[in-house]
């Protein structure tokens, strides 16, 4: 039988076919792909250079794909149209192996020969090293280099894919937190190397045991994660979970240790439920770490699994106050949400003293509120009583009453009647929880401030309702960035709560420092030191400024210092001291820089710093006053100069640790920046953490935060 090429020589001119062919091999060839074309009978048509090497026998060059090219790809029949297994084959794209392991991508083709009968195409391709890398950059990303098990960023996303069948109620399960208790004392006796090793061991006897084999993932350190799932309906109650848990993981409380080193290991363990302690992995994460320094405080080498009474973070919340800016649309304060997050209350009693009516008003003083500005409160039965009634300055005060999702008949006529008697009253009322979709216009009509959902994201509509209605002032809520403070303003909203004028300006060339401000940032260099303060040469840019003198001899006569009959520069100098006369220079400096800027940028900076300072001694291990100060004093200074805090770090010659901690999160003081913002955003959680991390008391926390805002309030009186 004559081979495919002579027949289709004998059809065609012999060198036509000849440059054919050549002409394929020579745009094949380079492109590192094998290819082979295949009819009927395993015949092959043609080879390129490449693929040609397959086809040698014993007996020499075979034409047949079977017994030549598909000896070494044994799995290519099974793809063949033409193969012995035709009902798996499939035209399209497939990975085969040939006879020495190596992986190749292969892609079939129906073509038409050059002899108009039909024929497939072969191409493959190795892609061997491909995998290899592949591979590589997987382990890299998803496999704890030291222990082999998977890392954090493998849990995270393995989680995230359980959460929409854990939402849906179809799935439940644990998150089991655990540690090497006394894992230090083995790193600082013998070394990094053998705590290494002792990591690798437990990992590997884990991954041993078919109960935690699978389920293992690294965090870091010595702190490791088990996740496991099982259909919702497998356990009838929470008790039959951790039971059922509790069994299973006891088989890892075991003394850990090697050969020839005395000190051994044992575990502690905190366990969450989901999705009854939560349905994302941070949550689940978070009590399951809180069930962990539990078990640690009980004794260690125990599993303490999470219930509600160990959430510090909500035990915090019950004693936080919250004080957030209301901003006008040019940035000038109008007022304060005063936030009591409590969620203790008396609403029976029919009469009560003033100082007890809310814990956030006595916890300011009624002394310490601005008369010049306004105040959003939460609704209280006691703000009905005679006591408040008759010592409460009602016009300062705006009542925020929050509508339900669902209003009935009975619940609007009970609130009208409400809103009614507290307008009588004289207060101002705002109602939040406005939905645009489905207004509330008789109650809407009482009210002197309207405050959308924050759910509620059609601000098209938002800006017709606010267009129509009059005389209402419209407060927007979340404005964290410039550009939802632009739409929101350009909407016709009157009002602001965010931090949108904590944003840096993008791409704005630094402002020149006029004489005045140089002055404020010479003394804030003079002053920034731990060693000797040169207060001559201070007492001379103090009084070649009048400004500066001025406000100096304010400051002496206001509550925050209280002293009295100051005639001289040198002499108010020396009645400040050292650190008083910091913490001047501290608030002058940064009001001048920022004298453009909000008054709030002012505020916050230096309720940081004072907080910082008030927090020092209290720390687990004591933290540097001044140091904690000059951070919160810093922290947003560069927005006040519209610059990077690279660049303004460069025109002040801090310490070094105050410079790092400033601008990268591996300072000594960086944490204390984070704690800053996530207490002025109130993410409890965070707080918690660090709380419970430097054992800190978490009433005196809120004591100093309401100190600072009463130092700061008493300061800024005397520099005015």
């Amino acid at each position: 039988m004559k081979n495919p090429i002579t027949r289709i020589k004998e059809k065609f001119k012999k060198t036509d076919i000849r440059d054919f062919l050549g002409d394929i091999s020579g745009i094949l060839d380079p492109m590192e792909l094998e290819v082979l074309v295949v009819r009927k009978r395993c015949e092959v048509l043609f080879t390129n250079e490449r693929a040609k090497a397959r086809m040698y026998t014993d007996s020499g060059f075979s034409h047949d794909c079977r017994t030549g090219y598909a000896a070494t790809f044994p799995a290519l029949c099974s793809h063949c149209p033409y193969g012995i297994s035709r009902s798996k084959a499939v035209q399209g794209v497939f990975e085969i192996e040939d006879t020495k392991g190596r992986s190749y991508q292969v892609r079939c083709t129906a073509i038409n020969w050059i002899d108009d009968n039909p024929a497939f195409i072969f191409t493959l391709n190795d892609i061997t090293e491909e995998i290899a890398t592949k591979k590589r950059l997987y382990e890299l990303a998803y496999i704890d280099q030291l222990t082999g098990v998977p890392n954090r960023t493998r849990l995270k996303e393995d989680f995230t894919a359980l959460e929409p069948r854990i939402e849906l109620g179809e799935l439940s399960g644990i998150v089991a937190l655990f540690d090497l208790d006394h894992f230090k004392a083995i790193n600082d006796t013998y070394g990094h190397n053998t705590g290494d090793i002792v990591l690798r061991r437990l990992a590997e006897h884990l991954e041993s045991e078919k109960a935690f084999a699978g389920n293992l993932y690294r965090l870091g350190g010595d702190e490791f994660v088990l996740l496991y799932t099982d259909p919702a309906n497998r356990f009838d109650s929470d008790d039959s979970i951790i039971y059922h848990y509790n069994n299973l993981l006891s088989a890892a409380l075991r003394s850990y240790s090697l050969p020839n080193i005395e000190l051994t290991c044992t575990l502690s363990m905190g366990v969450s439920l989901f999705p009854r302690d939560g349905t994302t992995l941070s949550e689940t994460l978070r009590k399951a770490d809180i069930a962990l320094y539990q078990a640690k405080a009980e004794g260690r080498n125990q599993i303490i699994f999470f219930i509600n009474q160990y959430d510090t973070a909500q035990k915090f919340k019950d004693v936080y106050i919250n004080i957030q800016p209301v901003l006008t649309s040019v940035g000038k304060t109008f007022g304060y949400e005063l936030m009591d997050c409590s969620d203790e209350s008396d609403e029976t009693e029919s009469s009560v003293d003033l100082k007890d009516f809310n814990r956030t008003l006595d916890a300011m003083g009624l002394h310490n509120l601005d008369d010049k500005l306004h105040y959003f409160i939460a609704f209280s039965k006691q703000l009905l009583s005679p006591a408040v009634l008759h010592n409460l300055p009602r016009e300062k005060f705006i009542v925020q009453l929050n509508l339900p999702e669902k209003m009935t008949e009975e619940k609007r006529n009970a609130d009208f009647a409400l809103y009614s008697l507290l307008k009588k009253h004289g207060y101002k009322l705002a109602i939040t929880n406005l939905r645009s979709n489905a207004l509330e216009e008789d109650l809407m009509s009482l009210a002197d401030y309207c405050i959308f959902s924050s759910r509620d994201a059609d601000i098209a509509k938002q800006k017709k309702i606010i267009a129509s209605s009059y005389g209402k002032r419209f407060v927007a809520t979340g404005v964290d960035t410039l550009a939802e403070y632009n739409t929101t303003r350009d909407a016709g909203f009157h009002l602001f709560k965010g931090f949108y004028f904590r944003q840096p300006v993008v791409g704005q060339v630094s402002k020149e420092i006029n004489p005045l401000k140089v002055n404020y940032l010479r003394l804030m260099k003079l002053s920034n030191t731990e060693g000797y303060m040169d207060f001559r040469e201070i007492s001379a840019i103090i009084a070649s400024d009048v400004a500066l003198s001025y406000k100096l001899l304010r400051i002496l006569n206001s509550a925050a210092v209280g002293l009295r009959n100051v005639t001289s520069i040198s002499s108010a100098i020396a009645y400040l001291g050292e650190d008083n006369l910091k913490k001047w220079i501290a608030v002058l400096a940064l009001r001048g820089a920022a004298e453009d800027k909000p008054i709030e940028l002012i505020r916050l900076s230096l309720i940081r710093a004072h907080f910082g300072e008030l927090l020092a001694p209290h720390f687990r291990i004591r933290r540097n006053p001044q140091k904690l100060f000059m951070i919160g004093m810093l922290s947003l200074l560069h927005i006040a100069l519209d610059t990077t805090r690279e660049e303004l770090m460069a025109d002040l010659p801090v310490e070094e640790d105050i410079r790092e901690s400033l601008l990268s999160k591996e300072g000594v003081y960086s944490d204390i920046l984070s704690f800053f913002e996530n207490y002025e955003y109130a993410n409890w959680e965070s707080v918690a953490q660090f709380v419970d991390q430097h054992q800190l008391d978490a009433s005196y926390v809120n004591d100093a935060y309401i100190l600072s805002v009463k130092w700061y309030n008493d300061l800024v009186e005397g520099t005015e």
